[in-house]
């Protein structure tokens, strides 16, 4: 067995650190290394356990041949569908060099050779069979190097010579059977080396009878910190963000300015002062942005990114790395199509989480619109985003400028990122317009007031005795004051006629046409504000806040307590499109009665067996919302029927895990 002094002088780095992600990389060595005009020889090690053996070269799995793997990581153009899938029938958007030669601006070229002996009789790769078995490699320490040391120790018993190891030569071994998600099995990565698994499907931590073998996505994100390219909190947007990447690994997303501009692989333009410009999208030639903040070496970049667009590899039409066939906030939010992204750096140098990542326009990192709805996804919506967001500034939200979050499931990062620029008192951007082709933005690397103002943030309403709204107080400099609108609607997701009730300078108001007390009345009463400056400029309105008429009274004639009309119910019966749609794992289903009816809601598979029933019984007319957990389902269409007897509808709705 070779020990850590030979590893060592082969070049295989052994130093690692931990991070909120489930996989690792090291700090030093090929960090400070950009990689212009580079071809790396990526050289392959297939290694399985003693108890554990590889799946694609035993029973009847597709077998994997020496040209696939090379394929899958060093060939130019050739493996991509619909003209290529994987042996195992698997859609796929190119190889790993395919990836790294757009990403780099055709900086990095990728060359693999696999190492292992071939089957005399078949001209199959041997896999390296390791002494121990797959949990006590797992089992040895949470970023274990055993397994790199037992593989190379396999290797040279086999007569294969890995030769040496460093910027130029790099090593991936590829044990048997799925990936863990922690322990010494985890994906992890050197300056030299990195391991992953064979095959990578859900559940994690067990051999799957149906697995395929790992998509190239995973093993991009792993080769990139090979490069010395660290963790990014840009969640799906980024190649960088380790949890899953576009298309559960099948396109791996584009990789961050950030690491690309460290790299050398492109120039951002610098703003000074206040600059307007109309931002094009190119995936390979990628126009940035950036303003320095002035908070130490704190900068911002900003970049178009588009989601309709395709790419060619070789001679095959495709997705391109954005595309909305595989991009979350088309599936969450509904029809964008393209936005711009702000990644924020508090350091200059390379390191991980805490210093880089993306500023979501939803308002807050880990969580998509409305206001503290948790993301499925922990998707980035770019700007202008939901409901028009075009300003990003030192006032855009000031909750919590430093410290951590109060949900422990969001951790140390929350208040890092989104859209929380408070730190840099310089920085701001606005969108003016956008068309198919461009979107007009101004940088503001001094004056930032000068841009509209920010949304509202956190507009609250208090029914427990009198109708109070309370708002976070952004501050802005020209703020000249907020304006307060008022809208009646027949349930909360119909809405009917704003009005403008009132201005005011402090952040909070009460409705002075509202008392407490209950007339029973299905009447839905909605608020929003927004800001105006000194310029005459306004901001965009802020969320909606609203509460069921049934618990107030309202001044009518001037006669305080005077009840409303008698309840308004639906006119007829109506079944909503779910939301969001596609979904994972939860999402809602609203429905309305004209009057009261029996009721029976449920979901069907798309072989018409019923899965789940949501509703089955007498329910007065009004106004429903349902939820529909779907944890325990397969991704695929699903049908969801309601049917009154006197009415049926059917729609479909996906599953997208």
């Amino acid at each position: 067995m070779l020990n850590k002094k030979v590893l060592l002088a082969a070049g295989i780095f052994l130093f690692v650190i931990s991070g909120r992600a489930q996989d690792c990389m090291v700090s030093g060595g090929a960090t400070s290394t950009t990689y212009i005009n580079t071809t790396v020889h990526l050289k392959i090690l297939l290694v399985q356990f003693v108890d554990v053996q590889c799946k694609k070269q035993s029973g009847s799995f597709p077998k994997y041949s020496k040209q696939n793997y090379e394929e899958m990581f060093g060939s130019d153009g050739i493996y991509v569908s619909p003209n290529r899938y994987t042996p195992d029938g698997d859609i796929v958007y190119g190889s790993m060099n395919d990836y790294f030669r757009k990403m780099s601006s055709g900086n990095v070229v990728i060359y693999a050779t696999l190492l292992n002996h071939l089957d005399p009789d078949f001209g199959f790769p041997e896999w390296l069979t390791l002494p121990d078995t797959k949990e006590n490699y797992n089992a040895t320490s949470y970023w274990s190097q055993t397994l790199v040391i037992d593989a190379m120790s396999a290797a040279s018993a086999a007569g294969i010579n890995v030769g040496t190891l460093n910027a130029n030569n790099k090593l991936v071994i590829i044990y048997a059977g799925n990936r863990y998600n922690g322990g010494g099995l985890n994906p992890y990565a050197t300056t030299t080396t990195y391991i992953m698994s064979e095959l990578e499907n859900s559940p994690m931590d067990q051999e799957n009878s149906t697995d395929k073998f790992a998509r190239i996505g995973t093993h991009c994100h792993e080769f990139a910190h090979t490069l010395g390219i660290c963790h990014s909190s840009g969640s799906r947007a980024d190649l960088m963000e380790a949890g899953n990447r576009n298309g559960n690994w099948a396109a791996p997303a584009p990789l961050n300015p950030i690491a690309r501009m460290r790299k050398g692989w492109l120039t951002p333009t610098t703003i000074s002062g206040q600059q307007q410009f109309d931002m094009y999208y190119s995936l390979t030639n990628p126009q940035v942005f950036r303003i320095n903040g002035n908070y130490g070496s704190e900068y911002f970049l900003f970049e178009v990114r588009r989601f309709d667009q395709t790419m060619t590899i070789g001679t095959t039409t495709v997705p391109d790395f954005n595309n909305t066939a595989f991009y979350p906030p088309a599936w969450s939010h509904g029809t964008i199509t393209q936005g711009v992204f702000a990644w924020r750096v508090l350091s200059g140098g390379p390191s991980e989480y805490s210093d880089n990542g993306l500023i979501y326009a939803c308002g807050r990192y880990g969580y998509t619109y409305p206001e503290n709805t948790r993301s499925e996804t922990d998707d980035g919506v770019p700007f202008p985003g939901i409901a028009g967001i075009k300003v990003l500034s030192p006032w855009s939200d000031n909750r919590n400028p430093s410290g951590t979050s109060s949900d422990p499931s969001i951790g140390t990062f929350y208040n890092l990122f989104a859209p929380n620029t408070q730190i840099s008192t310089n920085v701001g951007m606005e969108i003016l317009s956008e068309n198919s082709s461009s979107i007009t933005t101004v940088f503001y690397q001094s004056n930032p007031q000068n841009a509209s103002p920010a949304k509202p943030q956190n507009l609250q309403l208090n029914s427990s005795y009198n109708l109070t709204l309370n708002w976070i107080n952004n501050n802005e400099p020209d703020r000249e004051y907020w304006e307060v609108w008022r809208a009646w609607r027949r349930s909360r997701w119909s809405q009917e006629d704003w009005t403008i009730v009132a201005t005011t300078n402090s952040n909070s108001w009460t409705d002075p046409d509202f008392v407490n007390s209950p007339p029973n009345n299905n009447t839905v009463v909605s608020y929003k504000i927004r800001t105006k400056d000194t310029q005459g400029l306004y901001s965009i309105f802020s969320d909606i806040v609203s509460t069921n008429a049934a618990q107030i009274f309202y001044k009518e004639g001037g006669k305080q307590g005077e009840r409303l009309s008698a309840a308004i119910l639906p006119d007829n019966y109506g079944i909503q499109q779910n939301y969001p749609n596609p979904f994972n794992p939860k999402t809602s289903i609203n429905y309305q009665l004209p009057k009261a009816t029996y009721v029976k809601l449920a979901v069907y598979d798309v072989l018409g067996h019923e899965i789940a029933v949501l509703v089955n019984g007498e329910k007065p007319g009004g106004y429903y919302s349902v939820s529909f957990d779907a944890s325990q389902l397969t991704s695929g269409v699903y049908l969801y029927r309601l049917n009154t007897g006197e009415y049926t509808k059917i729609k479909k709705m996906v599953l997208a895990k």
